[in-house]
């Protein structure tokens, strides 16, 4: 007898990713392989789809404060001197450049203020003359 669960939303596993990146990042004790190959795959995730990729990090690893933020700091210095994990973000970063060169400050910006989340989108909110201002200013900055 088989049981089904029922269609798997294609960004769980991006959230699964993350979460387990932020368990290995919030806490006393030092980073390990388990750690190291958890952050890799968020980073493979943020690489494959670097807007939904961004929303996980954004629920899971920066949205919230950190349970201890000293060690938090020390982990994440420490996973982003691995070289693996650089050459993974030097290479995450050159795709948004090619893939998102027009919109990625827009972006940025929705996510960043919560505009956008993986499971819903907010409604629209009308853009301050000033909120415009800055954000075509950051497109040729």
């Amino acid at each position: 007898m088989e049981i089904e669960l029922g269609p798997i939303p294609s960004h769980e596993n991006v959230r699964h990713n993350a979460y387990w990146s932020r368990v290995g990042i919030d806490t006393r004790l030092k980073i390990d392989d388990v750690d190291i190959n958890s952050y890799k795959a968020h980073l493979k995730d943020c690489e494959n789809n670097p807007t939904i990729g961004f929303l996980a990090k954004k629920e899971y690893i920066t949205g919230k404060p950190m349970n201890y933020p000293f060690h938090a700091r020390r982990n994440m210095r420490a996973l982003e001197r691995q070289p693996e994990i650089d050459t993974l973000q030097k290479i995450i970063k050159s795709n948004i450049n090619d893939m998102y060169h027009n919109t990625k400050h827009i972006r940025k910006y929705a996510i960043d203020k919560g505009r956008v989340l993986l499971d819903s989108v907010e409604p629209i909110k009308k853009y301050s003359v000033l909120e415009k201002i800055l954000l075509m200013a950051k497109r040729f900055v």
